[in-house]
């Protein structure tokens, strides 16, 4: 298994937040699974523990026929997001606007 961290750039003076990504096997063939995209959704969360145990063995036993990369949280800002005991995970906190909801259309400009 080879662990990849990725520093993320949007983090406050003296804070680092990184996503980490988790990768196993080695050929042509590859698969991408991610998991708590939205911060809030753990039962994902949970499922991707289970899974890179899993791949360990089948990587260890030599049964994996391509690379499985594996990002157990997809959303490390949105799983800090916490307001009054209540997981946010997807709120701008100072607006309330819903990161997967109210984004910047960027289509004309790319085009």
């Amino acid at each position: 298994m080879q662990r990849i961290e990725h520093i993320l750039p949007w983090g406050c003076p003296g804070t680092e937040r990184r996503l980490s990504v988790f990768r196993f096997g080695s050929g042509l063939r590859k698969a991408y699974i991610q998991a708590s995209l939205h911060a809030d959704e753990l039962p994902g969360m949970r499922v991707a523990v289970e899974l890179k145990r899993r791949l360990r063995e089948l990587e260890s036993q030599g049964r994996l026929n391509g690379v499985v990369e594996l990002v157990p949280v997809a959303n490390p800002i949105g799983l800090v997001q916490v307001f009054q005991a209540t997981q946010q995970g997807r709120f701008e906190m100072a607006s309330g606007k819903n990161f997967n909801r109210d984004f910047f259309e960027l289509a004309e400009a790319i085009a």
